[in-house]
């Protein structure tokens, strides 16, 4: 079989196992992706998605204009997502039933990466992170989802951030007067 071939196979197996019409229950460590075209780079190990992109594994929701999945050992390194603006999302549940509920996680930005392995969000360009009623906005945000750590810089914008203060806790204040 020659090499073309063999890689042709490869691509249309990746393809079929990324795609959400192959599986449309997927488990939770597997990644969807459709888009109107993909191209698959062998030698940069790169799939490129264009065209109203969506990306979904378990909770997860990518969306842009242009995705690209890098590939290290067959193995999902980082996706790139660019869009006007590219957006995430994250829905996020206690891992026992004793643990308090997470809030929702709602990003946009010109460009989204996420790396799964590390579970870091970094959005560049006109960057929002929303999660309850908290708001962040800057040029560049990252976000260690494990560490729940944010970093915000402003290159040419300042950090702006909106919380969330609840009304038990101004009641609370009062009363203490």
């Amino acid at each position: 079989m020659s090499r073309a071939t063999l890689g042709i196979m490869r691509l249309a197996c990746l393809t079929l196992a990324l795609m959400p019409w192959g599986a449309r229950a997927a488990a939770p460590n597997s990644i969807q992706i459709e888009g109107d075209s993909a191209i698959f780079d062998q030698t940069s190990k790169n799939i490129v998605y264009s065209g109203s992109v969506i990306a979904t594994q378990g909770d997860l929701m990518i969306a842009g204009d242009e995705l690209t999945l890098a590939l290290v050992e067959d193995d999902v390194d980082t996706i790139r997502t660019t869009g006007a603006p590219a957006k995430f999302s994250l829905r996020q549940t206690p891992v026992k039933d004793g643990e308090s509920q997470l809030a929702d996680l709602r990003a946009s930005a010109s460009t989204i990466i996420f790396a799964p392995i590390a579970n870091q969000l970094r959005l560049l360009g006109n960057a929002t992170l929303q999660q309850s009623g908290n708001i962040i906005r800057s040029d560049a945000i990252i976000y260690d989802l494990n560490a729940q750590q944010i970093r915000a810089d402003g290159d040419s914008e300042r950090v702006r951030m909106e919380f969330e203060i609840s009304n038990t806790t101004s009641r609370e204040a009062s009363e203490r007067q």
